[in-house]
């Protein structure tokens, strides 16, 4: 009990936290299942890496929990992840001195915010990745600077990111300035052993992943990540390709949309990733050139050609995160996927989804209309995280790692770089692909952690382990 009352608005926010899932458990038996979902149950026992999904999420918690349990299990499960994230990020604000209530705050987010419980009680792997990500906050920050064999653990759960999300990629990047950075710029330990955590770092990091594309290899003949990367690129640049205007190559041509560059929008960058490829008439490529070579050559050409055009709509999509509300651009991915509804939400058929839930679950699926309507009321009155609230947290621990107030005595400049570099490098990865606010979750954890670390470090106001408060 003391330490529920010197806790107490974490209590009270986790108390929130679960019944909300509690909600959610009752609403929607066993889980949701999304268009992935049917990937990732296909792939177990098989774990084929060729696929659109790498195989992590069925290694490390899809394929494990279905071993004792079923379906409905898995999702709980990640309820309990979900919750657990809470009390790590919290836990772990308090080890870096932010005050009681401050930390409460910023997990607040991740316990209310209705697009995270929803994706918490589908077959998908984002839980996943959240959690990973924030262990690697967690390895590099809770015993001070990192040394070599802690870096080398974080680079290998961050390759672990990556195959469980492919745009888990760049965050080798802000981890290794991190490792590098952490002990300031006339480390004590010295830069021989700063360079050889940061080495070591990324050097688990590349292990991981290479031995995975060999893995790929043995399949495909081919090393890589996945089967999306070029259409993924693809996807983007065919939104902005000026045909008419590219000195293209036949097979380039043959893939280039026909369509204005105005009218795509309506299309929009999901449909060039998943379904374009039905309208292409294969016959006007040459022989020794397939489809998948075509795009490829198609989107760096446009890369070369056309950055501005590509990069201006990779950066319009990441900031479309930090709007005040939840809202669709012609061409995103629909918004309503990630709304609760009062009916079980079907992305195929009745029958295929039935055969998943009966092969996983040994039942169909039903749905509590009382629950639904009360969890899709509550989402719509606009219990989620709005973005400009992530905004304002990042634009604090951008402050603060520029130095502002007494931030430069705080010794959380480094964290809050690595903290709010995580965050930004996964939804600016994200957002090059394409824009969906299902991807906008891992802000959800990592920027109010960042925008906490940053207030912390410019007030100079910091509380140790054991609660008292200290200027620093």
């Amino acid at each position: 009990m003391r330490t529920v009352r010197r806790h107490w608005l974490l209590a009270l926010f986790l108390l929130g936290g679960v019944l909300l899932r509690l909600l959610v458990e009752v609403a929607y038996q066993p889980a949701l299942l999304y268009i992935d979902s049917t990937r990732y149950l296909r792939d177990l026992g098989v774990f084929d890496p060729s696929n659109i999904n790498p195989i992590g999420y069925e290694l490390l918690l899809l394929g494990p929990v279905l071993l004792f349990g079923n379906l409905g299990v898995v999702v709980l499960v990640q309820h309990l992840l979900g919750l657990a994230l809470a009390v790590a990020g919290y836990c772990l604000l308090l080890r870096l001195g932010c005050r009681r209530w401050l930390a409460a705050l910023a997990v607040a987010p991740v316990l209310f915010d209705a697009y995270q419980l929803q994706v918490e009680h589908m077959i998908m792997s984002d839980l996943l990745f959240q959690v990973l990500l924030l262990t690697v906050l967690i390895l590099l920050t809770w015993w001070g600077t990192p040394g070599p064999r802690l870096a080398l653990v974080a680079g290998c759960v961050l390759a672990a990111s990556v195959l469980v999300r492919l745009v888990g990629l760049t965050l080798v990047v802000p981890a290794a300035v991190f490792v590098l950075l952490a002990a300031g710029l006339r480390p004590r330990d010295g830069w021989k052993r700063r360079l050889r955590a940061g080495g070591s770092l990324v050097g688990g990091f590349v292990l991981v992943l290479a031995g995975y594309a060999s893995y790929h290899m043995l399949w495909t003949g081919v090393p890589a990540l996945g089967g999306s990367t070029g259409s993924v690129v693809f996807g983007r640049t065919a939104m902005v390709a000026k045909c008419d205007e590219l000195d293209l190559t036949k097979a380039q041509r043959a893939v280039c949309p026909k369509e204005p560059v105005s009218e795509r929008k309506r299309n929009g960058i999901d449909y060039y990733i998943h379904f374009f490829h039905n309208q292409v008439d294969t016959d006007e490529l040459p022989e020794d050139t397939t489809y998948s070579i075509a795009q490829h050559s198609l989107a760096f050409k446009v890369l070369r050609s056309q950055p501005l055009d590509v990069f201006g709509g990779v950066a319009k999509d990441f900031l479309k995160g930090f709007a005040p509300m939840r809202t669709q651009s012609p061409g995103d991915v629909p918004l309503s996927r990630w709304h609760f509804q009062t009916e079980y939400p079907l992305y195929f058929t009745e029958w295929s989804l039935n055969g998943w839930l009966e092969y996983y679950d040994d039942g169909g699926y039903s749905v509590n209309d009382r629950a639904a309507g009360l969890l899709r009321t509550y989402q719509q009155s606009g219990g989620y995280t709005p973005g400009t609230v992530l905004g304002l947290a990042l634009l604090v621990t951008v402050a603060a790692m520029l130095g502002v107030g007494r931030a430069n005595r705080s010794g959380l400049r480094a964290v809050c770089l690595l903290s709010g570099g995580l965050a930004s490098a996964a939804l600016f990865t994200a957002a090059a692909m394409e824009f969906s606010w299902r991807y906008q979750l891992p802000g959800l954890v990592l920027l109010p952690l960042a925008g906490a670390l940053g207030i912390t470090a410019i007030t100079g106001r910091r509380t140790d382990t054991k609660g008292s408060t200290t200027n620093r």
